[in-house]
């Protein structure tokens, strides 16, 4: 080749290079991206969850909800009370909502008649209107069985039970016997706080049995 043409070459290449210029920041951005590269390349992939761990994440929920439920209800003050009443003989402890005309749980006594009569509200479980029922009252180691018998009650799914017995003493300091009054009957369980029938208890008894 002579002077000219390799004069020529030389003049071509660098006419090449001047056409792609390659800039230090174009330089940085193709090193960061060669970096970001190799790193997603090492990066593990997550492995998919197996069935128990599935199950195990399910269970965590729901009794999540339900911790959440607990103190949700727990934050809500319950307004049902106990209140004691007099109609003409009759002689009433009740407990639910101060305005509402069924209370949730009730024992009556009449002297005239030496009855006492127990009456519960509660989910009808296994208990249908017209039915013969077992109807366990329990406080503390103390336990009462009744034969009750149902009736509808005032709202869908819901059953009121009736017991009576013979005017007694005894039968009245079941309520004095501790803090919870449980009730129980076939397929249902309702609990009643006793702490605001305390104070009530003695002017209820001593009008069942002397009608003052």
């Amino acid at each position: 080749m002579d002077a000219a043409a390799a004069g020529r070459g030389l003049g071509f290449m660098s006419a090449v290079k001047g056409a792609w210029p390659v800039s230090a920041g174009a330089a940085a951005l193709t090193v960061m991206l060669a970096a970001l590269l190799a790193a997603l390349a090492l990066t593990p992939v997550a492995a998919a969850p197996t069935a128990k761990e599935k199950a195990r994440a399910e269970a965590k929920a729901k009794a999540d909800a339900k911790k959440a439920d607990a103190k949700k209800n727990e934050a809500k003050p319950d307004p049902r009370v106990w209140v004691l009443a007099k109609a003409d003989d009759t002689y009433v402890l009740r407990y639910g909502t101060p305005r509402a005309t069924d209370p949730v749980f009730a024992v009556a006594c009449q002297p005239g008649a030496q009855l006492i009569q127990f009456t519960v509200e509660a989910a009808s479980g296994k208990v249908k209107a017209g039915d013969g029922v077992a109807l366990t009252l329990a406080v503390g180691k103390r336990r009462l069985e009744l034969a009750a018998s149902a009736f509808r009650g005032p709202t869908e799914g819901r059953v009121v039970v009736e017991a009576a017995v013979a005017l007694d003493g005894r039968v009245l300091d079941l309520l004095n016997e501790g803090e919870t009054l449980i009730v129980r009957m076939p397929g249902a369980s309702e609990s009643y706080p006793l702490a605001g029938a305390k104070a009530k208890l003695g002017d209820f008894r001593r009008g069942c049995l002397t009608g003052r």
